[in-house]
C-alpha cells in the first residue's frame, strides 16, 4: 500500500475510529484499527465487537493494499507530525510514514486477523436530521442503568410507525419519551433496543453533523451513516448489536388523568430546587406543597446535620393541592433535560407518577417517594 492523504483528515479518522477500539485487551487485535485502500479512498475501520466504525477519507492511491495498525499509538504519532500531506507505505505489515525531516517505521499485524465488521447490505433506509437525533438522545441518554435481570430497560428504545420516531429511555423509576419527525414515511414499523453505549456513541460520533444521516436495521444490528459532502460516498458508518428481547409496554404507566397542573418557570424552579438539594438527609427527599388558592409551591428539605430550607414560588396551579415528595437528584435530571422556558408540572396524587412536560414531543415520568 502506497498513499498520501491529509494529516487533518486523516486525524478527523483516526479520533473517530479510537472512539471504539480497545485498550488492554485480551485480544490484541482489537486495539488496533485496520487501514486499507477503496477506490480513491483511505479507509480505517475498528471494532470492539459489539460496536464498530468505519470511516473513509480521500486520499490519493498509488499502490493498494491493508494493514493493522494499533489505533491509539498511531493517532498519537500522526498528530506529532508537522507536514500538512503525509505519505503512508507499508512493507511485510510495517508501516512507513514519510514527513519532511521524519522517517517512521510502525509495526503492523496481519490484518486478515481483524474481525469482520457487518454489512448494512440493501436494507430499507431510515433518513433522520442528525442534530435533532442527537439532541433528542442527550435528553435520555442518562437515565438507562444496566440490569441483569431485565437486560431491555439497560438501552433505549427507538420506535419507528410512519413519519415519526420515538425514544423511549427508563430505570423503572422515571421514564422520558422524545418524538422526531422523519424526512418520511416509512414502508413499516420497526422497535430496537439500543445499548446505552452505543447511543453515546452516536451522539459522539455525529452530534456535530448538520445533515441528514441514514438509519438501516436488522433484528440485531443497527447502522447509522454519514455521507460525504464531496460526492456521494458514505464519510462514516457506525455499527452496534442491538439488545435482544422486548420492551416494557410504558405506554400503561402514562397518567391519563391528572389532579394538579402547574405551569412553572423553568430556571427559577430548577435554582429553587438545587437549592433545597444542600438540605436534603440521606435519602435525598425534598417536599413539594401546591396551593392553588394562594397560587404559589412551597420547597421545603430537612437535614439533622445541617438544618432546613424553605422557599416559595409563585404559578398558576389548576386542580388540587397537593403535597408529594422527590428524589432531588431525579427532579433535577428531568428539569436540566430540556431547555423550553416554561414546563407543565401535572401530579396525579402524592404516590403516584408525575410528568414534567416541556413540549407536545417530549415528557419525563419520576415517580415520588412515599410517605412513610
Amino acid at each position: 500500500m502506497k498513499v498520501k492523504i491529509l494529516k487533518e483528515s486523516l486525524l478527523k479518522g483516526l479520533d473517530l475510529v479510537t472512539r471504539v477500539s480497545l485498550k488492554k485487551v485480551s485480544l490484541p487485535i482489537l486495539s488496533t484499527c485496520l487501514i486499507e485502500t477503496e477506490k480513491n479512498f483511505l479507509k480505517v475501520s475498528a471494532t470492539n465487537l459489539e460496536s464498530g466504525i468505519i470511516w473513509w477519507g480521500l486520499a490519493k492511491i498509488e499502490e493498494e493494499g491493508k494493514t493493522c495498525i494499533d489505533a491509539k499509538f498511531f493517532s498519537n504519532v500522526i498528530s506529532n507530525l508537522k507536514e500538512e500531506t503525509l505519505t503512508l507505505q507499508t512493507e511485510n505489515h510495517i508501516l512507513k510514514i514519510e514527513d519532511k525531516n521524519v522517517l517512521l517505521k510502525i509495526k503492523g499485524v496481519n490484518p486478515e486477523e481483524f474481525p469482520i465488521i457487518p454489512q448494512k447490505n440493501s436494507l430499507e433506509k431510515i433518513s433522520v436530521n442528525s442534530e435533532k437525533l442527537c439532541e433528542s438522545l442527550r435528553r435520555i441518554i442518562n437515565i438507562p442503568s444496566p440490569s441483569l435481570g431485565r437486560p431491555e430497560i439497560s438501552g433505549i428504545l427507538f420506535s419507528f410507525e410512519g413519519d415519526s420516531l420515538k425514544l423511549v429511555a427508563t430505570d423503572s423509576f422515571r421514564l422520558a419519551e422524545k418524538k422526531i419527525r422523519l424526512s418520511a414515511p416509512l414502508s413499516k414499523a420497526y422497535s430496537l433496543i439500543l445499548p446505552q453505549s452505543a447511543a453515546k456513541e452516536i451522539v459522539g460520533i455525529f452530534g456535530k453533523e448538520e445533515s441528514e444521516i441514514n438509519l438501516y436495521l436488522t433484528p440485531n444490528q443497527i447502522f447509522v451513516e454519514s455521507l460525504a459532502r464531496e460526492l456521494p460516498h458514505p464519510k462514516v458508518l457506525f455499527t452496534s448489536k442491538l439488545i435482544e428481547g422486548e420492551y416494557p409496554n410504558y405506554q400503561e404507566i402514562i397518567p391519563k388523568k391528572f389532579k394538579t397542573k402547574a405551569r412553572l418557570n423553568r430556571e427559577e424552579f430548577l435554582s429553587q430546587v438545587k437549592a433545597a438539594s444542600l438540605f436534603s438527609g440521606k435519602i435525598n427527599e425534598i417536599k413539594l406543597n401546591l396551593n392553588k388558592k394562594e397560587g404559589k409551591i412551597e420547597i421545603l428539605s430537612q437535614n439533622p446535620d445541617y438544618g432546613e430550607f424553605k422557599s416559595e414560588i409563585l404559578s398558576k396551579i389548576e386542580g388540587e393541592d397537593i403535597s408529594i415528595s422527590f428524589n432531588y437528584k431525579f427532579l433535577i435530571e428531568g428539569i436540566s433535560s430540556f431547555e423550553e422556558r416554561e414546563f407543565d408540572f401535572l401530579l396525579t396524587d402524592p404516590e403516584g407518577p408525575a410528568i414534567l412536560k416541556p413540549s407536545e414531543d417530549y415528557f419525563y415520568i419520576l415517580m415520588p417517594i412515599k410517605a412513610s
